[in-house]
């Protein structure tokens, strides 16, 4: 696998987490292609932002409209990048 930005980690776990329903920590671990100590700091951060929300008493978590506008964001920017 190549390396990926920090932008293009946060892609991918608001990604993942706004597939469906809420998602479990491991989901995400598998969906972002990353450990356990990635998940949880990256998590973190995304949370901080407003860009992730953490739902305590199920565990598990959902992309916040914010975060869909950084998707939305992510991706125009990789086209302009692309051309």
């Amino acid at each position: 696998m190549t390396y990926r930005s920090r932008e293009e980690i946060f892609a991918s776990i608001l990604r993942t987490a706004g597939s469906g329903a809420r998602i479990t920590r491991s989901k995400i671990m598998f969906g972002s292609y990353l450990t356990y100590a990635q998940v949880v700091e990256y998590t973190k951060m995304l949370i901080q932002r407003g860009l992730l929300e953490y739902d305590a008493i199920n565990r598990t978590f959902k992309t916040t409209p914010s975060g869909f506008t950084f998707i939305q964001l992510h991706n125009e920017i990789s086209q302009m990048i692309k051309i």
